[in-house]
């Protein structure tokens, strides 16, 4: 069961793109709310769920699809997810369950070993374990998003043929879940048209962060950001379902991954559908 898309899914150019290119959209002027529209309110099991919006689409019900995802990659679940914030940093065990049939990276032992041998000089300590993406706001020069990029770029410098952004964001995801999204093909293609007004935002702002094309980061942590509300409502009408994983899925996996799943979910056959 192949669950995630791997890196070799897209170009090659775009695997040489920087997510840091990854921006924060909207960042002073719609981040903190002003055109954040009114929330969709789905009633399951007694519960008021919002609408969670993903790249500009509202996932109308945002428990169904995470449960669906539950129900159908509980695998990946026990074997990636669990495994999340364990370490603080790289690890064979980490990797290996970024592979098939729990993520689909196809990391090879070649591209495992460059980023064991990058672990031990990486700077770890520039980001706190518990750090949110939420937090790394693009617009300070020197604050949390900066110190996120360094450390994600210093696991691309003279990286093998093929170890691109899906494969390291997947290893990375494990160490800082709260802080790396998971920049596989299905997520770049869902908010490609976000992170280039996020870019565009983050350029007219003044951003140094701000990449010439798209910023996947920043889009990605406005939606965070927006759906603060949603994702504690789910979290709570999670808490009642009658699946046990659900349940502690629910509890345990970081806004990120969250937002992940409502993000990935959508594009499988038979899922719950995003208008």
């Amino acid at each position: 069961m192949t669950v995630r898309s791997a890196d070799g899914d897209r170009p090659a150019a775009a695997a040489r793109r920087l997510p840091g290119g990854c921006p924060d959209g909207r960042i002073r002027s719609r981040v903190k709310g002003i055109a954040v529209s009114p929330p969709v309110r789905a009633e399951k099991a007694g519960a008021a769920v919002l609408s969670i919006d993903v790249a500009g689409r509202p996932v109308e019900d945002p428990l169904a699809v995470f449960a669906a995802y539950c129900h159908r990659h509980g695998r990946t679940i026990r074997a990636y997810d669990w495994l999340a914030g364990t370490h603080p940093v790289l690890t064979p065990e980490l990797i290996k369950v970024t592979r098939s049939p729990w993520m689909g990276s196809r990391i090879s032992r070649e591209q495992e070993y460059h980023l064991l041998r990058l672990s031990e000089t990486a700077p770890w300590d520039d980001v706190p374990v518990h750090a949110h993406l939420r937090d790394a706001d693009p617009m300070r020069d020197d604050g949390l998003y900066n110190r996120a990029l360094g450390l994600y770029r210093h696991f691309l410098q003279d990286r093998p043929r093929a170890l691109g952004h899906a494969k390291v964001s997947k290893a990375l995801h494990l160490v800082r879940p709260g802080l790396f999204l998971i920049l596989d093909s299905a997520l770049l293609k869902r908010y490609r048209q976000a992170a280039e007004v996020a870019a565009r935002d983050l350029a007219q702002a003044g951003s140094r962060h701000a990449p010439p094309r798209r910023a996947y980061w920043a889009a990605y942590r406005q939606d965070v950001v927006r759906a603060a509300d949603g994702l504690a409502q789910l979290r709570a009408a999670a808490s009642a379902h009658h699946d046990p994983l659900v349940v502690e899925a629910a509890g345990r996996l970081s806004d990120v991954r969250l937002l992940d799943i409502l993000a990935w979910m959508p594009d499988r056959q038979d899922a719950p559908s995003v208008t």
